[in-house]
């Protein structure tokens, strides 16, 4: 009987060019296990010390998390001139077994195994731990079907730690196909590349394809950071226009334009994500995909390299913000905004919603809004937010994703993208004009302007006619969450409109003028605020707001030309 150590070797799991991953029993603790080695002769020391501290980094890294989808790790040990580490040993298969079995068309069961993974990296995410090489052969189904997530040997901290990895500055380490761009380039990292390659992981389930293939890896990354791959929708007729939008959103090129969690991307692929009451596969199909295979794959650490990419674009089908009841409008104005709202419902955004304007190489993200029908205001709350009213916006229009941060308001006022990504504050509303001037000089068939307030709300409400959302912690830094101070833009939430930070951060300038009495005669279709005023409407709360004071309707109003830090203001822009 061979020994590691205290653990008794029953058998070889797995074999790579620079090791092996054997099945062990631990007589100590009673229990079967995986041990995952590492040969470290025949390099020079430098290499042998590098790969020893890679085990050894994977072992801390995993051994750190605690979740049902997370391979757990129990040991790490040296012998002579190899690395061990032991670790949780399932009884499965790879991912890989699913997708070349052709199950795409089972698409509860591919959001079943989305949802769990999701769910397993949002926690590493959580604890500060990047994957970094998020692929089918780190992703395990036991026999039950629960998803088992292995190999954080390249995993890193999200900021100095025990995990980081990264050799240096430009160096990449992965599996090519599967890495988000800026991990290609080289650049920092954060939990939204895994998101990307959970994303490729999607579509090769959707798919059975690889959104990228190239011959060398020079054109495979290429592609990965410049093409958009064939919608998979081509492959799959199954594959809907939401789910499509979904996958493109988590795999779009920049960070910000991705979802905030993993988890957020399997929600916006819709019901096909929810986890099935019942496992609808057989005992005898199972049994004939689920043999047993290593607990991990030797990925980077055995040279295993596999093709597939990404694709840039945002925007998921949002809910119809019609059908809601309709409290009539003052008699003066009713016959009028009855015959105005006789107009088709609301049309969901399409797939191709996210436009940018780059200035200076920083893209600002706009949103498309579909026209159609809301309730404004609000019964409940404040006079100044009522009548709640119905309000017709006959046509779609633009608007920024997130609130205009300092790199994008420098970037348009001093032609360089330089500073943070938190807000742009401390700006009066009459500085903004300035700002809307140099965006429509550049006379590129739009027309840059602050929303109005009806539209301001109408994006914010995202189709929800509740006054508050539930998880508002999760949409908005507010006081009891932000520090009190304002943090950098796309970092909550988005709305179901694909919108950052429009009940917090910072409150945002709109284009009217405040009476406090307009809601009571204000017009039916495309209300502009009153012709005239002396103070400009602001909504929205702020990094300073406490919880119990936000609701949709929320508004208040300040002199045009007050400098506050607390206000800021996002874009709109309509086709001319």
């Amino acid at each position: 009987m061979e020994l590691l150590g205290r653990y008794e070797v029953r058998g070889e799991l797995g074999r790579g060019g620079m090791g092996v991953v054997y099945r062990a029993y631990d007589p100590t603790l009673d229990r079967e296990v995986a041990i995952k080695s590492v040969r470290l002769e025949g390099v020079n020391e430098s290499e042998r010390a590098s790969l020893e501290e890679r085990l050894s980094r994977e072992a801390r890294a995993a051994a750190q998390l605690r979740h049902p989808n997370i391979v757990a790790v129990y040991d790490f040990f040296r012998i002579e001139d190899r690395a061990y580490i032991v670790m949780e040993y399932v009884r499965g298969a790879m991912l890989e077994a699913m997708i070349v079995a052709g199950e795409r068309q089972d698409l509860a069961k591919i959001g079943n195994v989305l949802r769990q993974a999701a769910l397993a990296l949002d926690e590493a995410h959580a604890q500060g731990i990047v994957h970094r090489d998020v692929k089918p052969g780190n992703l395990l189904l036991d026999e039950l079907g629960n998803v088992k997530i292995t190999d954080f040997g390249i995993a890193r901290r999200m900021a100095a730690g025990a995990t980081e990895t990264q050799a240096g500055p430009g160096t990449t380490v992965g599996t090519l196909g599967y890495m988000a761009p800026e991990q290609i380039r080289g650049e920092a990292v954060d939990g939204r590349a895994d998101q990307f390659s959970l994303g490729v992981v999607a579509y090769q389930m959707y798919t059975g394809e690889m959104p990228f293939q190239a011959d060398s890896w020079i054109a495979l990354s290429y592609k990965i950071i410049h093409d958009q791959p064939t919608p998979a929708s081509t492959f799959n007729p199954k594959v809907s226009a939401r789910m499509q939008a979904a996958i493109e959103r988590a795999t779009a090129k920049q960070p910000l334009e991705r979802f905030p969690r993993c988890i957020d991307f399997v929600e916006a692929l819709g019901s096909t994500a929810v986890a099935a009451s019942g496992d609808s596969m057989s005992s005898a199909k199972k049994a004939a995909i689920l043999v047993p295979i290593a607990l991990v794959v030797m990925g980077i650490v055995f040279g295993m390299i596999t093709r597939t990419g990404n694709r840039v674009r945002e925007g998921i089908d949002a809910p119809q913000p019609g059908g809601v009841a309709w409290t009539p409008p003052p008699a003066a104005k009713q016959a009028e905004t009855q015959a105005s709202l006789a107009a088709p419902p609301t049309t969901a955004p399409t797939a191709a919603s996210s436009l940018s304007l780059v200035v200076d190489g920083w893209p600002m993200e706009f949103a498309l809004i579909p026209a159609g029908m809301f309730q404004m205001g609000s019964d409940t709350e404040t006079s100044d937010q009522k009548p709640k009213h119905m309000v017709k916006i006959s046509r779609a229009f633009q608007i920024g994703r997130t609130e205009v941060s300092e790199k994008q308001w420098n970037a348009v006022m001093t032609g360089k993208a330089t500073g943070s990504n938190v807000p742009k504050a401390k700006v009066s509303w009459n500085e903004v004009q300035g700002f809307m001037a140099k965006l429509n000089a550049a006379k590129d068939g739009f027309r840059y302007r602050l929303p109005t307030e009806a539209e301001w709300e109408y994006a914010a409400r995202g189709g929800s006619q509740e006054d508050r959302p539930r998880n508002l912690e999760d949409v908005a830094w507010l006081q009891q969450n932000s520090g009190q101070r304002p943090q950098e833009v796309a970092t909550r939430i988005a709305n179901a409109f694909g919108l950052y930070d429009m009940l917090g951060n910072i409150s945002e300038w709109t284009s009217d003028w405040l009476d406090p009495e307009y809601y009571a005669s204000s017009p039916g279709v495309d209300p502009q605020g009153p012709k005239t005023g002396t103070m400009r409407m602001v909504r929205g709360g702020n990094f300073d707001t406490q919880g119990m004071n936000i609701s949709m309707s929320q508004r208040f109003a300040d002199d045009p030309a007050a400098k506050l830090p607390e206000i800021g203001f996002r874009v709109v822009r309509v086709q001319q």
